[in-house]
C-alpha cells in the first residue's frame, strides 16, 4: 500500500498544471460550501433568536380562541388563570416545572397616534420591564433615555416610530385604542426611551409600556394575551412538553388554553427546518460540480497511461491495486483542494462574521412579522470547517472511483497493443 501511495504522488507531479487546476476547482467548491453554510447558519440563528424573543418564547401559552384571531390582537381571549384568578398564579405554577427558567407575560394591543391629519398605526406591548430585560436584553437597544418603570405612565418607542409621529424622548404622546369592552379611548404617556433596532417590528411599529398601565387602560386587570415559557436551552425545550401537557390537562376549565412550541405550528420556522436538510444536498451538489473537472482530468490520465497500466498489470499488479492507485490520486487532490478551500473559506467566513452582510435593499417591503434582520453575520465555527473538509474528501474520493474503475478494467494484452 505504501508503494501505491508513493506512486500516486509521483503520478500527480507529472502534470503539475493539470493537477493544480483540479485542486483549485475542488478548493473553490469547498470555499462556497464553508461560506454558504456559515451564511445560512447566521441567517437561521438570527431569525430563530428574533422569533423566540419577540414572538414565540421557547413555549408560548395563549387562549385557544386567541390563536385563531391573533392577527386582530383581540382582547376578548386572554390568559387570566384557570379560575379567572389572574395570570400571576398560572405563571407562578409554571415556574415550578422542572426546566422552566422564566415566564414572561405580555399584553399586546393595537393603537394609533394622530399626526399631521393622519392616523399612524402601531402596536402596544404591556410588559414586566424586569422580566423583559432579562429575556430579550431590550435595554441594550435603547440608545437614548431608559426603559419604562413598573406602574409609571411611560412608554419606550422605536426610532422609526418616533419619526413617524414627530416625537422625541421627553415628549408626551397621546394614543388611541379600544378597550376589552370595545370602548374607544385615548391616553397620554411620557416618552422616556428610544430604541434603535435593525428589526422593523421594534424600530417602526412597536412601543412598550408597563404591564399594569396597559391592563388599567384596557380594563383587563390581571390579564395578559400570552405567557412565554423560557427554558435553559431552546433546543431542548421539547423535553418539558410532557410536564406542560400534564399541567394543562389538570387545569379547569378544560381546553381553555393551548401552548405552542417555538419550532412547531409556525409555518416559516418549519420551512427553515426542512430547508436546512435541503441545503445539505446543495452542498454535496456544489462539490459534485467541481468533481467533473477532476473526473475529466483522471479520465485523460487513464487514456494517456493505458500502455503503462497494461505493463503494470502484466508485471503482476492486480486490478484492485490499480483501482486503489487512481482512487488515491483523486483522494490526494480532494484532500489538498479541501484543505485549501477550508482555510480560505474559513478566513472569508470569519471576516463576514465581524462585518456582517447587508441585505437591506433585498428585504424592503417585507412584512415586519417576518423576523429577518437586514444585516446578519455569518457563523464561524470549527464544526463547519470540519464538515466541509470531510464532505469534500469523501465526495471527491467517491467520484474518482469512476475513472479508477475504468483503469482497473483494462485488459493487459489490449492495453499493451495501444
Amino acid at each position: 500500500m505504501k508503494f501505491l501511495w508513493n506512486l500516486a504522488r509521483k503520478n500527480l507531479s507529472r502534470s503539475k498544471a493539470r493537477t493544480m487546476i483540479s485542486i483549485i476547482a475542488v478548493a473553490i467548491a469547498i470555499i462556497a460550501v464553508v461560506f454558504m453554510r456559515g451564511m445560512i447558519s447566521g441567517l437561521l440563528e438570527s431569525t430563530f433568536e428574533n422569533h423566540i424573543q419577540y414572538k414565540a418564547g421557547h413555549i408560548r401559552v395563549i387562549n385557544r380562541e386567541y390563536k385563531l384571531k391573533e392577527h386582530l390582537l383581540s382582547l376578548n381571549y386572554t390568559v387570566n388563570g384557570f379560575a379567572n384568578e389572574g395570570y400571576e398564579s398560572m405563571a407562578a405554577s409554571l415556574k415550578q416545572i422542572e426546566g422552566v427558567k422564566q415566564v414572561v407575560p405580555r399584553l399586546k394591543f393595537p393603537a394609533m397616534v394622530s399626526y399631521q391629519e393622519k392616523l399612524v398605526p402601531m402596536i402596544g406591548w404591556g410588559i414586566d420591564p424586569q422580566e423583559e430585560i432579562k429575556f430579550t436584553r431590550i435595554d441594550k437597544q435603547i440608545t437614548e433615555g431608559r426603559m419604562v418603570e413598573p406602574g409609571a405612565r411611560e412608554v419606550v418607542m422605536g426610532d422609526g416610530l418616533l419619526q413617524k409621529i414627530g416625537r422625541q424622548v421627553g415628549d408626551k404622546v397621546t394614543f388611541l385604542y379600544s378597550t376589552a369592552f370595545d370602548s374607544f379611548r385615548a391616553s397620554t404617556f411620557q416618552i422616556v426611551g428610544k430604541i434603535e433596532s435593525s428589526l422593523e417590528l421594534l424600530n417602526d411599529n412597536l412601543f412598550y409600556l408597563p404591564l399594569e398601565q396597559a391592563q388599567a387602560i384596557l380594563e383587563i386587570p390581571q390579564e395578559v394575551t400570552e405567557l412565554l415559557i423560557i427554558t435553559n436551552d431552546y433546543h431542548q425545550a421539547d423535553l418539558i412538553i410532557p410536564q406542560i401537557e400534564e399541567f394543562f390537562a389538570a387545569g379547569v376549565p378544560s381546553g381553555k388554553y393551548t401552548w405552542q412550541h417555538w419550532k412547531w405550528d409556525y409555518d416559516m420556522i418549519e420551512f427553515f427546518s426542512y430547508a436546512t436538510v435541503i441545503y445539505n444536498f446543495i452542498y454535496v451538489f456544489i462539490i459534485i460540480l467541481a468533481c467533473f473537472v477532476l473526473i475529466n482530468t483522471l479520465i485523460m490520465i487513464v487514456n494517456e497511461r493505458t500502455r503503462e497500466i497494461g505493463m503494470m498489470s502484466a508485471l503482476g499488479l492486480k486490478a484492485r491495486e490499480i483501482l486503489y492507485l487512481f482512487a488515491m490520486e483523486g483522494m490526494i487532490i480532494g484532500a489538498l483542494g479541501s484543505a485549501l478551500g477550508t482555510v480560505i473559506g474559513g478566513i472569508i467566513t470569519k471576516i463576514f462574521s465581524v462585518v456582517g452582510i447587508n441585505f437591506k435593499a433585498a428585504m424592503e417591503g417585507m412584512s415586519s412579522d417576518l423576523m429577518f434582520e437586514p444585516v446578519f453575520y455569518t457563523v464561524f465555527s470549527l464544526e463547519n470547517l470540519i464538515f466541509a473538509f470531510i464532505l469534500g474528501v469523501l465526495v471527491v474520493t467517491i467520484a474518482c472511483l469512476i475513472p479508477a474503475r475504468m483503469a482497473a478494467r483494462l485488459e493487459p494484452n489490449k492495453a499493451l497493443r495501444i
